[in-house]
């Protein structure tokens, strides 16, 4: 039995090793913004209030997010199995096009509920509905490529020992 070669996704793991360091920058920069906006507003209590609905939103996202990187890391794992009949690679494609959709939503939700936003100096609850919004997307963000590469370790392990 030809052994797996999980070459491309080590490496997949390790650009999303990257990209989480990035989006932990980002979201530093951010609050820092932020703060700094609440200051100027004189409501400095409303951004620990933002960042508390923010990690609220994370916990309701934690499990479906989890899951689609549990899933993700599958198709990833199956699509390096050797000798894969069209059928199966084409059953990959299209639980990869499932997933990207997934993703894409997610994606496009923030995208637009933050450009839908109204002005945040003619609307007095717009910063810290925004600073939330913000919040929320870099930390789910995170949450993805964190579940993801621990699913993919955790069923690398389990093919390896197949």
């Amino acid at each position: 039995m030809p052994s797996i070669d999980f070459k491309k996704l080590k490496r997949q793991m390790m650009i999303y090793r990257i990209v989480q360091t990035i989006l932990t920058g980002l979201l530093i920069v951010m609050a820092i913004v932020f703060q700094g906006k609440f200051a100027a507003l004189d409501r400095s209590g409303q951004f620990v209030s933002s960042i508390v609905m923010a990690l609220a939103i994370q916990l309701l996202l934690i499990y479906p997010v989890y899951r689609l990187a549990w899933r993700d890391a599958g198709v990833e794992i199956d699509g390096n199995r050797p000798n894969l009949s069209p059928e199966q690679l084409a059953a990959l494609r299209k639980k990869r096009l499932i997933g990207d959709m997934w993703k894409f939503c997610g994606f496009a939700f923030y995208v637009v509920f933050v450009a839908l936003a109204p002005d945040a100096n003619k609307a007095v609850g717009a910063v810290p509905v925004l600073a939330s919004t913000i919040f929320s997307f870099l930390l789910t963000c995170l949450m993805y490529f964190q579940c993801f590469n621990f699913s993919a370790r955790k069923q690398m392990k389990q093919a390896l020992s197949l």
